[in-house]
């Protein structure tokens, strides 16, 4: 356990939760030209995006990726925004009525808000 937990701290002090914009280009480099299946996909990534964000690969990078995309695209969308900001009101009372643990759905709940009043 003590071994697993030095390795998520090292992964945590090297890997940043979110990375910053990076132009696709960078990823292709990571990859060996030779590779013709992985330079094909970025070649398509390049066709519809600008960039990308790395996440810590921690077991939970799908769903914060996920996330912070979401969160991100709303900044453009006030209509939407509005909207999520309502669906995350009513959701704290029912994730704690259907047995989630009150502390874990407020602390949540609660840094979520902050955050959708900080980029309101």
């Amino acid at each position: 356990m003590a071994q697993q937990d030095r390795i998520q701290q090292e992964i945590a002090e090297t890997s940043q939760l979110i990375g910053d914009h990076e132009d696709l280009l960078l990823l292709s480099k990571e990859y060996s030209e030779e590779d013709s299946v992985y330079q094909g996909k970025i070649k398509d990534l390049r066709s519809k995006y600008k960039c990308f964000r790395r996440t810590r690969g921690d077991g939970n990078c799908f769903y914060r990726a996920f996330g912070f995309s979401y969160l991100e695209r709303l900044l453009d969308d006030r209509k939407d925004l509005e909207r999520f900001k309502e669906v995350a009101a009513k959701s704290k009372d029912m994730l704690v009525s259907l047995g989630f643990p009150a502390f874990t759905v407020e602390d949540f709940h609660d840094t979520v808000s902050y955050g959708m009043t900080e980029i309101s």
